[in-house]
C-alpha cells in the first residue's frame, strides 16, 4: 500500500520550463462513479522545487480539503486513498519529476515537450511535483507520492555538477521504493556519461544500471532507417516483449543515441534488439523500477509530429516507400506513458486517462 495521505491541497503544477513532464494521471473512481477530470484544483502544495524541496508554485484553484471518494476511509480496491475536493477533482496518483528536461529532439531547443503536457492537463487530473533542483530526500518528502521519475540530474549537459545525495538519503530513498514506490528512469539527455550518475547512486539497489558509457550512447540511431527523416530523425526502436505489461500494444517508439540497460537476473526486459536491451524493470520488495535507454519518448514531435519539417503524410508520390510514415502512425508514445505510469504505481484500480488512443 502507498503512503497516499489525505492532503489539504495539491498544486496543479506548471513549472517553468519543465512544467507537467510526465507529472501524473487518473480520472478517480468513487461511488458516483467516474469524477470528470480538469477544473481548479486546492492552492498548491508544490511545483519547481527549491533546493530544500520545500516547492513552490502551484496553480491556485478554487478548491477545498480533500475527502475520500469512498464512505469507508478512501481505500480503493488496489490499497491507494482516492482523494477529492470539493469541485469534484480527484487523485489517483502523485508523481514527481527530478531533473532537467530534453534540450534535443527534432527541433534542437523548440522541439519542447508541450504535447504530453497538454495530453496530461486535459486528460486526467494528478498531485504534481517538479524538482530542477535537488531536493531534500526526507521520508516527509514522499508523502503522497507513488511514482517518481527520474531525467537529468544535473543543472546543465557536461558541466559535472550532477545531483549529489548524502548516505541517508539514498538509505530513505531505497525504503520508499522498497515499501512500494515507483520508479522511472531515463537517459540520453546528452553526451556525457556522468549524466547517469545520480540515476544509478538512487537506484542502484536494485541492480539496473546503464551500460554503454564510453560516449554519447550505444543503442541503434536512424542511420539504417531511410523514413527517419518522417519522424524528426528519430529511429523505430521496436523489440517489445508482448508479454511485459509496459510493452503491451506496443510496436514502436522514436529513439536516438540512447544507453542500453544492464539487467540483474531478477530483471524482467521490456524491449531488446540483440544484445542491447532498451528498457528493463525489476520488483524490489513491493517497489517496482523500470529503466528506459531513451529520452526521445517525451518530445512533442514524437507525440504529434506538429514540430517536424517533414510531413511524409502528405508526399505527393502515391508508390513513395514513406509515404504516410509520421509518429502518429508508426509510434505509440501516449500508450507507453499509460502503460509505464500504471506498471510503476502498482496497477491501481482508480487509474484512468481519457484518450481514445490508449487501449486499456
Amino acid at each position: 500500500m502507498r503512503n497516499r495521505a489525505i492532503l489539504e491541497g495539491f498544486g496543479w503544477a506548471r513549472a517553468a520550463g519543465l512544467a507537467l513532464v510526465v507529472a501524473g494521471l487518473a480520472a478517480c473512481g468513487s461511488d458516483e462513479g467516474t469524477r470528470k477530470v480538469g477544473g481548479g484544483s486546492s492552492p498548491g502544495a508544490g511545483a519547481s522545487g527549491n533546493g530544500d524541496g520545500s516547492g513552490a508554485t502551484g496553480n491556485q484553484g478554487t478548491g477545498s480539503t480533500l475527502l475520500p471518494t469512498d464512505g469507508t476511509g478512501g481505500t480503493d480496491d488496489g490499497g491507494r486513498e482516492v482523494v477529492c475536493n470539493d469541485d469534484g477533482v480527484c487523485t489517483c496518483i502523485g508523481i514527481a519529476v527530478f531533473g532537467r528536461q530534453g534540450t534535443y529532439g527534432a527541433v534542437p531547443g523548440s522541439d519542447g515537450t508541450s504535447a504530453i503536457e497538454a495530453w496530461l492537463n486535459e486528460n486526467s487530473n494528478a498531485a504534481v511535483q517538479s524538482y530542477q533542483q535537488k531536493p531534500a530526500i526526507t521520508p516527509e518528502f514522499f508523502e503522497g507520492l507513488d511514482v517518481i521519475l527520474l531525467e537529468a540530474m544535473e543543472t546543465q549537459e557536461g558541466a559535472g555538477n550532477q545531483w549529489q545525495f548524502t548516505p541517508d538519503e539514498l538509505a530513505t530513498f531505497e525504503a520508499w521504493v522498497r515499501g512500494g514506490g515507483g520508479v522511472i528512469a531515463l537517459t540520453g539527455y546528452g553526451g556525457f556519461p556522468s549524466e547517469v550518475e545520480p540515476t544509478h547512486a538512487l537506484i542502484g539497489f536494485s541492480g539496473l544500471a546503464y551500460a554503454g558509457l564510453t560516449g554519447p550512447g550505444d543503442t541503434a540511431t536512424a542511420a539504417d532507417d531511410t523514413c527517419a527523416y518522417c519522424r524528426g530523425n528519430s529511429y523505430s526502436q521496436g523489440g517489445w516483449n508482448s508479454a511485459h505489461p509496459i510493452a503491451r500494444e506496443i510496436t514502436a517508439v522514436g529513439a536516438l543515441y540512447g544507453r542500453s540497460v544492464s539487467v540483474p537476473p531478477n530483471g524482467e526486459i521490456v524491449a531488446q534488439a540483440g544484445a542491447q536491451v532498451f528498457g528493463a524493470t525489476v520488483q524490489v520488495d513491493a517497489g517496482r523500477v523500470f529503466m528506459f535507454h531513451d529520452e526521445w519518448v517525451t518530445y512533442t514531435s514524437q507525440w504529434d509530429g506538429s514540430s517536424l519539417e517533414n510531413d511524409c503524410r502528405t508526399i505527393d508520390d502515391p508508390n513513395h516507400s514513406c509515404l504516410g510514415v509520421h509518429p502518429t502512425t508508426t509510434y505509440q508514445v501516449p500508450q507507453f506513458w499509460y502503460n509505464a505510469l500504471r506498471w510503476v504505481s502498482g496497477d491501481p484500480e482508480c487509474f484512468d486517462i481519457e484518450d481514445p488512443v490508449i487501449v486499456r
